[in-house]
C-alpha cells in the first residue's frame, strides 16, 4: 500500500514489512501488524486507534500523527517525525521519538529497556 491516499482499514491483521509509504490522510482502527518493519515511512495526517505494532524502523519521517490506545514493540521508531500527539499508549523501543519535533505524549509509557546491545 504505497502511495496511497484516503484509505481507512479496520478490524485487520496486517503481515507484511514495509506498508505504507508516502500515503496520506490513512485511518487504522483496531489492527494487529505483526511485522511493522520499516512500515508507516514518509507519510502523513495519521491516525491510528486500538492498535498493535510489532517490529523496527517504524514511523520514519511523519507528520501530522495522532495515537490512541496504541502498543508499539520494535527498535528506533519514530525517527525524525514532526507533529504527534499519542494518548494512552506504550512504546518499548530502544531509540524512540530520535530527530523530532512537536511531539506530545498524554498518558503513555516509554519502556528502552529490554533491549541488549549487539
Amino acid at each position: 500500500m504505497w502511495y496511497t491516499n484516503n484509505i481507512s482499514i479496520k478490524n485487520s491483521n496486517l503481515r507484511a514489512p514495509k506498508l505504507f509509504r508516502r500515503c496520506k490522510h490513512v485511518f487504522l482502527d483496531r489492527v494487529f501488524f505483526s511485522d511493522a518493519e520499516e512500515t508507516m515511512w514518509t507519510c502523513e495526517d495519521i491516525t491510528i486507534k486500538n492498535t498493535e505494532i510489532n517490529g523496527d524502523y517504524f514511523g520514519k519521517d511523519r507528520s501530522d500523527i495522532y495515537m490512541e490506545n496504541v502498543h508499539v514493540i520494535g527498535k528506533y521508531v519514530f525517527d525524525g517525525v514532526k507533529n504527534i500527539v499519542c494518548k494512552n499508549c506504550s512504546f518499548v523501543s530502544k531509540d524512540a521519538f530520535w530527530n523530532c519535533k512537536n511531539v506530545t505524549l498524554i498518558n503513555c509509557q516509554i519502556d528502552g529497556g529490554i533491549f541488549k546491545l549487539e
